[in-house]
């Protein structure tokens, strides 16, 4: 399309003010009415499997449905034939202002005064889709626009869901922005209005500070983030009652944010008018924090610290390694003495068999000089035996010896290399042994779980433990792939500390990436 084309014979378009992934809106005039007005032009050439006719008709419906302040009237909607394709179009009330986008972008962040009254309005708007049973699905800067008198509207309800109807979007596809998207919809565990309240607490974030919750460049990092992590705490110039609107709004359960849109709109007031807001329903407790759920919203508690590093999968509590190599040193004592006493028993040059009366003085000085005297034929696999208990005994005793040991050493040293060298008996022995102190953790992602175990065994960690990720990329990694691992290579870690790896799962292999 060029500036001055006429389409439907009195709309002329003049330039291009916003682009997306489906459509170019321009500036235009109504040549019949007079008047200056936005033409949302679809692009040509989309791919049909996306349905993006049918698509761009659902927004026109949708727009058109909708009443309210923060809503786009819409005019017109059609097609017409322009050489040998044809031109579908959307003709809206044109928003003299600019987007939030462009506003942060020259402003770089808003004070909690304008954000909260951003946040209230567009929350309004908000909620006059949710009872429709519209969900936008792609709230963020970009799709609310703000005039000259700071007046919000939301747009670009181009991939909005109607509850009620059939998806035009394959239910395993997630759509959205990636810094702005609630966890639900990354888990396509299906969308509902609270998933637009969260994106909009995501955008207020950004207008206190800057920047969104989950600020990277990977956007695998920002996915764990919505799902698993906690966002940065906000300016201290930031009151307590606007952190707790924005803290509630970005719960990771949809349960535990805001009943509505509109409830969120009078918390967003109240919090710098100082008024309070209407009296509603307590929230749906959840079964994890029944006390915050019935807390008004200006009692909340702002963000908690940061988070450095990913949430963790619960520990099984381990036993503790030098507690166990006691128990094994100890038993291995037991062994000993029981069979030296079964020897000196047995033990021909005893006369007849039997132990003297008052013998048992003895039995001290014969276990020790056991080892040394000339053994008997038929006492020789007991004293096979108690040789072996001995240096079981004698090794369990030299490791609980070396743990103070520097790193390199030569008992250290002989320890790793035992299960390499040694055989027999030594051989499981040597497995068993948990290394003491601390290393750096290996870079263990790009390879399958269970290279990674292995590797991070052999640099002698032994708490590793697997769990799934949700990563969003193409093409899509190999099944069991470690895609995040915390602590992060390069650190230094406890040997018997828990390592885990965050592995992504293609559901249709079928086959298990944890141990």
């Amino acid at each position: 399309m060029d500036s001055g084309t006429l389409i439907a014979g009195r709309y002329r378009l003049d330039r291009v003010i916003a682009s997306g992934g489906m459509g170019s809106v321009w500036r235009a005039e109504d040549e019949r009415l007079d008047r200056t007005v936005a033409v949302k032009v679809l692009h040509a050439g989309l791919d049909g499997s996306q349905r993006p006719r049918d698509r761009f008709e659902r927004e026109a419906k949708t727009l058109a449905s909708l009443k309210g302040p923060g809503c786009v009237e819409v005019y017109d909607f059609g097609e017409e034939a322009d050489g040998d394709r044809t031109v579908v179009f959307l003709v809206m009330e044109l928003v003299d202002g600019v987007s939030l986008a462009e506003l942060l972008h020259r402003e770089e962040k808003l004070d909690p005064a304008r954000t909260m009254t951003i946040m209230a309005q567009a929350a309004e708007a908000l909620a006059a889709a949710h009872r429709r049973g519209i969900v936008h699905r792609d709230i963020k800067p970009g799709n609310i626009l703000i005039d000259a008198e700071d007046r919000v509207k939301v747009v670009d309800f181009g991939i909005s869901l109607f509850q009620n109807r059939s998806r035009l979007t394959p239910s395993d596809q997630v759509l959205g922005t990636a810094p702005y998207v609630s966890p639900e919809q990354l888990r396509d565990k299906g969308v509902t209005g609270a998933s637009d309240l969260y994106s909009l607490g995501a955008v207020a974030y950004e207008c206190l500070t800057g920047t969104p919750p989950f600020d990277a460049a990977d956007p695998a990092a920002v996915i764990h983030g919505h799902l698993y992590s906690e966002p940065p705490a906000l300016p201290a110039d930031v009151s307590a009652e606007v952190a707790g609107i924005v803290s509630r709004s970005l719960l990771k359960s949809p349960e535990d944010r805001w009943e509505s849109g509109d409830v969120l709109a009078a918390a967003a007031r109240a919090a710098t008018t100082g008024q309070h807001p209407v009296e509603t329903p307590p929230a749906v407790k959840s079964s994890k924090d029944a006390t915050t759920a019935d807390a008004p919203p200006a009692a909340r508690a702002p963000f908690p610290p940061p988070v450095t590093r990913p949430a963790q999968p619960a520990a099984v509590e381990q036993p503790d390694p030098r507690r166990r190599r006691r128990m094994i040193l100890v038993g291995a004592a037991v062994a000993l003495v029981a069979v030296v006493i079964a020897v000196l028993a047995l033990n021909p040059f005893a006369g007849d068999g039997r132990v003297a009366e008052g013998a048992e003085g003895h039995s001290s000085t014969g276990a020790s000089s056991s080892p040394t005297a000339e053994p008997s034929t038929t006492a020789g696999a007991d004293t096979a035996t108690a040789e072996a208990g001995a240096t079981s005994a004698a090794e369990s005793s030299a490791a609980e010896g070396d743990t103070g040991g520097s790193e390199g050493d030569g008992a250290g040293d002989g320890t790793e290399d035992g299960g390499q060298t040694g055989g027999g008996e030594e051989d499981s022995g040597g497995d068993d042994t948990v290394k003491e102190g601390s290393g750096e953790v290996p870079d263990v992602t790009g390879v399958s779980t269970f290279d990674a175990r292995d590797e991070l065994t052999q640099a002698g960690f032994s708490n590793v433990v697997a769990a799934i990720g949700y990563y969003y990329y193409s093409p899509e990694p190999a099944h069991c792939t470690v895609m995040q691992q915390s602590p992060t290579a390069g650190e230094t870690a406890d040997y018997t500390a828990q390592i885990t790896v965050y592995f992504h799962e293609r559901t249709s292999e079928g086959t298990s990436c944890s141990w």
